[in-house]
């Protein structure tokens, strides 16, 4: 009896696993925006906050922290100074020098929840418990992209895979692998949809299965940052219009996001970002993203027309417009033209399948991400460029890229769209990946070809960074690659009804 080979599908996760793993040591800890807010957050979060997050004698907000935390970014903002500056930091154990600080969550404008489960991984050595977490993220993805995979009728799994696979280079990419809330707001909105709507569509165990899945997305989203709390209600909300039927059944079925949606809506008051959003981010600085425009000069009304004119510039910036990290990681034109092709690609062709409710869900996605950040930047008296960064409209733009190939079965892609497509996506992340690593070794405008060449900070470990470049970016091509003829391979059942 001959041994029967694993499918080459299986390959499929693992690739994907180990390409956020060379992200994952892509950038030092505190690479990723406003990490040392999230750090100080889960250190102060842990069994250990009794040690390394006394409250301060200043009281309210204050607390003194370790000044590993603290400073913990110190390359931040200067896109010519490597990590290097973190040696000084880190000797394997937090040391016992503190000072006092106000920059984390202690005002509760953050839902605790992702920092209560990071904190299981918080100990002395800073550098590895934030990679375990890194680590514990990228899993978690994977794994719910897996099951959702196997769990969905097979003409959603297109949905799932196009979905993700046009808005995630390279921000997406960079977020899901980083110690940012981001990462689970983006992971809980751009998976809960897709479960819920197959909840729908499936009985027995798959949908008990599929339920638990949305569920859990959910959670993720509303227990990440408050923003994604409004995202997944009106994801939700989107797909019940989808799917409403005048029947019994339906609104059986409708308990469980009734539910969940009460829970968000909990986080959301709970939440300190609940206000934010409605008297703006804050005061507005000068910008480097202004378009050739005096934005400080404008009157209100220029600078809302400004505002509606310039915003899709911000949902660029999830595909490389914007630089990565702290802004500082700019990306050449070889990653940004490649992923933004590859998106209106796809969305041109979700655009030829398309009946009424799905157009009604895609323009209501593409009004709020044009409606809310005007509203944002208007109250707070800024323009686009300033102070809202493409990572907050993140899961807005994944639940975009899921709906435009909803109901475009894979026998509507051409092999050679499909070729064309996951071919600048692995130009494009090949390219991201390689620019991000020279950011943080050497700087930028500094260094050769190759990035193992007297870098000024790597991490002790026995791989250069190289083998980190090639390893990552052999990984993606080759997914690309099962994709094409496995994943995307349409079947018998790929061809959902118009609705």
């Amino acid at each position: 009896m001959t041994r029967r080979r694993p499918p080459l599908l299986a390959l499929v996760p693992v690739l994907a696993f180990l390409t956020l793993l060379a992200w994952v040591f892509a950038s030092p800890i505190g690479a990723g925006p406003d990490d040392d807010y999230h750090l100080i957050s889960t250190w102060c979060a842990g069994t250990t906050a009794d040690d390394t997050c006394a409250p301060a004698d200043q009281g309210g907000g204050y607390h003194e922290v370790s000044v590993e935390l603290v400073e913990i970014s110190c390359f931040a903002g200067d896109a010519e100074q490597s990590a290097a500056c973190q040696e000084a930091l880190f000797d394997g154990d937090m040391t016992d020098d503190t000072v006092v600080s106000d920059r984390g969550n202690f005002y509760g404008e953050y839902p605790p929840l992702y920092y209560a489960v990071m904190s299981a991984f918080t100990s002395g050595d800073v550098q590895t418990s934030a990679l375990l977490m890194r680590v514990f993220t990228i899993t978690l993805f994977v794994g719910i992209l897996t099951a959702l995979y196997l769990l969905l009728p097979a003409a959603r799994r297109s949905t799932l895979v196009v979905g993700w696979l046009v808005t995630t280079v390279p921000l997406g990419i960079f977020l899901l692998a980083s110690n940012n809330p981001s990462a689970w707001a983006t992971i809980g909105v751009g998976t809960s949809w897709l479960a819920l709507l197959g909840y729908f569509e499936t009985t027995g165990w798959r949908r008990v299965a599929l339920g638990a899945l949305y569920a859990l997305g959910v959670v993720m989203a509303a227990g990440s940052r408050g923003d994604a709390a409004v995202y997944v209600g009106f994801a939700t909300a989107l797909v019940l219009v989808y799917v409403f039927r005048p029947r019994r059944e339906f609104f059986i079925a409708a308990v469980l996001p009734a539910i969940m949606g009460v829970i968000a809506l909990a986080s959301l008051l709970l939440s300190g970002q609940a206000g934010a959003g409605l008297s703006g981010l804050g005061e507005g600085s000068a910008s480097e993203t202004s378009r050739g425009v005096d934005t400080q000069e404008l009157s209100t009304f220029g600078r809302l027309a400004y505002n509606v004119l310039n915003a899709p510039f911000i949902w660029a910036g999830a595909l490389g417009e914007w630089g990565l990290g702290w802004l500082d990681t700019a990306m050449p034109a070889i990653v940004i033209l490649p992923a933004i092709m590859a998106f209106v690609m796809a969305g041109f062709l979700g655009f030829g399948r398309i009946g009424w409710r799905k157009a009604t869900m895609v323009g209501a996605v593409i009004f709020v991400l044009w409606a809310l950040p005007v509203f944002v930047l208007q109250q707070g008296g800024d323009t686009v460029g300033e102070q809202l960064q493409p990572r907050y409209l993140l899961p807005l733009i994944v639940l975009l890229g899921g709906l435009l190939a909803l109901d475009l079965p894979a026998a509507n892609w051409r092999r050679a769209q499909l070729v064309v497509v996951t071919s600048a996506l692995a130009i494009a992340h090949a390219g991201a990946l390689y620019f991000n690593l020279r950011r943080y070794l050497t700087g930028v405008g500094t260094g050769g070809l190759d990035l193992g060449v007297d870098p000024e900070w790597w991490w002790s470990l026995p791989f250069s960074p190289m083998f980190v470049w090639l390893g990552g970016s052999l990984a993606y091509a080759a997914l690309m690659a099962l994709i094409v003829t496995r994943v995307l391979a349409p079947g018998p059942h790929d061809h959902p009804a118009r609705r």
